[in-house]
């Protein structure tokens, strides 16, 4: 009877083996087919500085696809306060050093 028993538990085990083993490879496959698909991904979403008002309140700066969005957070929920067409970073560097040149 200790053989039949001792067969059992091994069978049992070899059996939850297997099902952890094919469970790891579809965890594999699907992780490897996920970063497949789809292809390259773009992320011209960002968040630029976040400001904090205090506890409840923060101001964020966002930069999405060359504009740029000051929002207001609260509990009350989220406020546009501005929004503005980003400069490249060459202009921006001609019109710091122009407005030297100038004062």
């Amino acid at each position: 009877m200790d053989t039949n028993l001792i067969s059992m538990v091994l069978q049992s085990l070899l059996a939850l083996a297997a099902v952890l083993g094919l469970f790891a490879l579809m965890i594999w496959g699907m992780k490897r087919f996920q970063l497949h698909t789809g292809g390259p991904v773009q992320r011209d979403f960002k968040v630029v500085q976040r400001i904090h008002i205090d506890n409840k309140n923060s101001i964020i700066e966002v930069r999405h696809r060359g504009v740029h969005y000051l929002l207001g957070l609260s509990p009350g929920g989220m406020t546009q306060l501005r929004a503005e067409d980003a400069l490249p970073a060459s202009s921006q560097i001609n019109e710091s050093t122009a407005e030297k040149k100038v004062s």
